[in-house]
C-alpha cells in the first residue's frame, strides 16, 4: 500500500479496494451487484467502470485512495503521455 500525494493510503489491487471497504458482503451492498459477482473481482485486473465513482467515494469515506485505472479509468496525465 503506498500514500497518495494527499497522504492517502493508497490502494493497488482490487483485493486491498475490497477490504478497505468492508469485505465482498460491504462491497455487494454499497455497489447492489450479486455477492458471485464481486467475489470474482478479488481476483481481477480491475473493476467494472460503472462502479469507479460510488467506490471511490466511499473510499474516500474512509480516508483511503485507489488509483483509477483499478476501473479502467485514463487520467489525463495519462493520455498526454499517450499522446506525445
Amino acid at each position: 500500500m503506498a500514500m497518495s500525494r494527499r497522504g492517502a493510503p493508497s490502494l493497488q489491487s482490487t483485493s486491498e479496494v475490497i477490504d478497505a471497504l468492508g469485505g465482498l458482503t460491504a462491497v455487494a451492498a454499497l455497489t447492489g451487484a450479486a455477492y458471485k459477482l464481486v467475489s470474482g473481482w478479488r481476483n481481477a485486473k480491475r473493476f467494472p467502470a460503472r462502479y469507479y465513482l460510488v467506490m471511490t467515494w466511499a473510499l474516500k469515506r474512509e480516508r483511503f485512495s485507489a488509483p483509477p485505472s483499478l476501473w479502467g479509468q485514463v487520467t489525463t496525465a495519462e493520455m498526454e503521455k499517450a499522446a506525445a
